[in-house]
Order: structure tokens, then sequence, then C-alpha cells
């Protein structure tokens, strides 16, 4: 399969309307991150707009200690809306989670080809912010509801279902990962992992961690707080 019909395939519209096939030069590349890598930095006027094709990534804000996880993004997601217009600065970082691989455009490309297509800049400018919002509702949980709701968060989107209901959790989002979304610090985060295994919700080993019955606390969640998945 070429490059081309890769890319036609692999994501939808907005793949389809950034495709142009007057250009001489394809007017995207693909591009690979390492995990940890720093995607775009935050303050920053940057050149470019970005569509994961595989992996995950956080988006992130820096605080007076150390950067917090504002949402995460995968397979078919952009990154680069916040700062499309030219004279734009990010006010987020993006981070490679794990080892990333995206289509990379030049944003002066995409912004031209955007202009027009107002019903398609309002999903994006929805895609990018919905995440965020909906980590704020599960920061807000009880403590003792907050560490499973991350978790369910990071499984729906990322998470491999076993036949069994349960449901795996990639071994790239660790408990430093997991503290920085919701704000908790590491030893809490592993004393409560715990607790959940105590209370067989979780199994933490052997990795990858592993929550029990995942929809039904998924449904119990969104019932209890109202949590959207």
């Amino acid at each position: 399969m070429s490059f081309e019909k890769e890319l036609e395939e692999s994501h939808g519209d907005l793949l389809q309307q950034l495709q142009s096939k007057r250009e001489a030069v394809l007017p995207y590349s693909r591009v690979h991150f390492k995990r940890g890598e720093t995607i775009l930095s935050e303050g920053e006027n940057h050149s470019f707009f970005y569509i994961i094709l595989d992996g995950a990534v956080s988006m992130n804000k820096e605080t007076y200690k150390e950067d917090t996880i504002l949402a995460f993004f995968g397979k078919g997601d952009h990154l680069g809306f916040y700062h499309l217009d030219e004279q734009a600065v990010s006010p987020v970082s993006y981070e490679a989670v794990s080892e990333v691989s995206a289509y990379c455009f030049k944003r002066s490309y995409v912004r031209a080809e955007l202009e027009q297509q107002n019903n398609l800049l309002y999903r994006l400018a929805k895609e990018t912010l919905t995440p965020a919002l909906e980590r704020e509702a599960v920061v807000h949980l009880p403590s003792n509801e907050k560490i499973l709701a991350g978790l369910l968060t990071i499984g729906t989107k990322f998470g491999r279902l076993e036949t069994d209901g349960s449901c795996l959790i990639p071994y790239y989002f660790t408990q430093k990962i997991l503290g920085n979304y919701l704000n908790l610090a590491r030893a809490y985060v592993a004393t409560n992992l715990r607790k959940l295994e105590e209370d067989g919700i979780l199994m933490l080993s052997p990795k990858p961690w592993r929550i029990k019955q995942f929809h039904k606390h998924c449904e119990r969640l969104k019932q209890d707080y109202l949590l959207h998945r």
C-alpha cells in the first residue's frame, strides 16, 4: 500500500480535506517521536500541524512544580489547533507518552485549507477542548474514586478489552503519568492503586495493569457522577 493510500484509509474527513492531489510535492510527511520526546513546546510559535497515526500523546500545561497533563490524544487525533494563526504561540505542550508516528503538515497549508470550512474548524476546536473538560470532571471526583476514573479514561481511549470483560492498560502509562493527570502525588497514586487491587477491581501484576469488569465500572461512575464515556 502506498503512503498516500495509507493516509487516505487510516483516518477520516480531516485527512481527506488536507490531502492535495493538485500538488506536485505532497504537503505532508511522516514523522516519528520517541517516548518522552516533546512534539510541540508551550509558549513557542510552531510552523507545523500533526495528525497522529499511532501512539499516545499528552497535552501538558507548565506549573510551578511540574507539568500538569490536561488530556491524552491518540490515533486520528490532531495536534496544533491552538496555534493555527501565524502569530499565535502554543498555550500548551505536547509530549509523546509512547512511541508516536504522525503525519506532519505545514501550518500555513492547513490554515489555508480550513479557512472556508467553518464546520470543520468548529469540530477541531471541540476535539481539542473536550478531553481537557472531561479531565476536569475526573479530577474533582471524591479521592477514593479519582484513581479509578483516571484509569477508566485511559482504558477507554488506549486500553485493550479482553474476552473476560477486563481491560489492559498500556505499560507506558505509569504512576507518574497518572499522578500528573490527576494532580496527585505519586505516593498517593501508588497507595490507591494497591487499594483498588485489594478491592478486586485492579490487577497490578503481572504487567500490564488490568481493570476487571471494565464496562461495569465505567457505567457506575457515569451514573453516579454523570461522567461522559
